[in-house]
């Protein structure tokens, strides 16, 4: 269960487009502020000596109880050095923050996830990677809290399981940025867009079915979008970097969008007979939108990419999509702005399935494997389904209720292809995002200070994080095509 910032701001504290890849640890620096009395006092009480009653453990207990499930859904991130800012992997870690531990599995904060069923949304298929506990399991951390989380006898401890991975496996290359990249605050201006060019060293046609983006700054990276360009037109880009090439990709050649990464993501594997085209000689572009942190000059040199591959062509081939504001989409609300206090402000967007423009043949099956939200600070609330254009029944695809900047990921569904939801063509996908542009947003008083404002101003579309977004992403299986 990995720690966010709003979290940590709680604890310690009087008070960073699109798509996929759930751990991102915000500021990994925030947990070092937390105060002595409120560390010394998760700790009192916590540390029990007297952790038998009658000759027996007292349950639950750390040993027998607690450590395989905090094994299994927290030490993918909550290790030494790892990207959350504390550490659970002894006793001693995890019962000094036992009560906290409790009271956000409790509140659903841990482990992130954001997917929410609601009663607008019932999502017609699983996620995959869904962390969320048990209600026993919840109960079980809150009992251990109260109980004083004793640690139990060693020589009783259960088996331990393997903890969750946040590195794709088995991947085929990993190819890193060929320079460095630095930028600065330079007034209000906090917000940089800078493409890098990257050579997966591939000499023939293969099939990617797995990806992870490595930031090399979490500090300064935003959001990434990763493109292939086709006919490598980035190959003489100095160092592989092309500054200020805006939201784009730097290139007037051919491109397609394969992937992204956002704050929270983990790496994206694409489902059995399922593969992303990559032609032989191909680049990858990054357009990489860095925010400056205000404190100074901040530098990236180690984003990379993780790739798996075939060389075996798939029965489908995967395409992503990005739909809404700014993206491909008709707004039903005008052009999207969130006036200065508007609490509870809707911005609606459709679009009619098609392919390049044109509508396609039912023989072609297109079905949607992955789904992803995007928007910034002043957005709470954002929801995305397909609307089938004979029988008008609407199938949810992601309702992201308790919207968080710092926990995004794309979700990708738990079902064989050939289940995933169908889209044809003519299908209408609809969006829907809601904002909150006043100071009861922690969102909006967090992007005001750092731009030096104390009160709400008007937002409209951007790609500054003072703007804002209204993006669904889908993830395309096509077969037939």
């Amino acid at each position: 269960m990995c720690e966010n910032q709003a979290m940590i701001r709680r604890v310690a504290l009087p008070v960073p487009l699109v798509l996929l890849l759930g751990c991102s640890g915000g500021d990994q620096t925030s947990a070092a502020t937390a105060t002595a009395t409120e560390s010394d006092t998760a700790a009192t009480g916590t540390a029990a000596t007297d952790s038998t009653t009658g000759g027996e453990a007292t349950r639950p207990n750390w040993h027998q109880d607690v450590a395989p499930l905090i094994t299994r859904s927290c030490l993918g991130c909550h290790t030494s050095g790892g990207i959350a800012p504390f550490s659970m992997e002894t006793y001693a870690e995890a019962a000094a923050w036992s009560p906290l531990i409790a009271d956000d599995v409790e509140a659903g904060l841990m482990p992130p996830w954001h997917a929410l069923e609601t009663d607008v949304c019932q999502p017609a298929l699983p996620y995959e990677h869904d962390p969320r506990l048990a209600a026993d399991e919840i109960q079980l951390l809150r009992e251990w809290a109260d109980a004083g989380a004793p640690e139990g006898d060693p020589a009783l401890a259960a088996p331990l399981p393997d903890p969750q991975s946040l590195d794709l496996p088995n991947p085929t290359t990993t190819v890193k940025m060929g320079g460095t990249v630095t930028v600065e605050a330079a007034g209000n201006t906090l917000d940089y867009f800078h493409c890098l060019s990257l050579d997966p060293g591939h000499a023939s046609d293969v099939f990617v079915d797995g990806l992870q983006l490595i930031p090399g700054n979490r500090a300064i990276v935003h959001h990434v979008l990763i493109y292939v360009d086709e006919s490598a037109a980035s190959a003489s880009w100095p160092n592989g970097i092309k500054t200020n090439c805006g939201g784009g990709t730097g290139v007037a050649a051919p491109t397609s969008l394969i992937a992204g990464w956002v704050p929270g993501g983990l790496p994206m594997t694409t489902p059995s007979d399922v593969g992303i085209a990559l032609p032989a000689g191909a680049r990858l572009i990054l357009n990489v939108h860095y925010h400056a942190t205000g404190g100074g000059p901040e530098s990236d040199d180690g984003t990379a990419v993780a790739l798996r591959w075939s060389a075996t062509p798939p029965d489908y081939v995967s395409i992503f999509k990005l739909l809404g504001e700014p993206a491909e989409a008709t707004p039903l609300t005008g052009p999207l702005m969130i006036p200065a206090n508007e609490k509870d402000h809707v911005e609606d967007y459709e679009w009619t399935v098609s392919y390049g423009g044109q509508p396609f043949p039912d023989s072609i099956e297109a079905r949607i494997w992955a789904v992803a939200h995007h928007m910034h600070k002043v957005g709470i609330d954002m929801r995305m389904w397909v609307i089938d254009r004979d029988t008008k029944e609407e199938t949810c695809l992601l309702h992201t209720p308790r919207w968080d900047f710092d926990w995004q990921r794309v979700y990708e569904y738990d079902a064989p292809v050939g289940d995933a939801v169908r889209v044809k063509a003519g299908d209408t996908i609809r969006l829907r995002c809601v904002y909150d542009n006043s100071l009861d947003n922690p969102g909006v008083q967090q992007v005001l200070a750092e731009v030096g404002l104390d009160a709400p101003v008007d937002v409209k579309a951007g790609e500054g994080t003072l703007d804002e977004m209204c993006i669904g992403a889908i993830g395309v299986a096509i077969r037939g095509l």
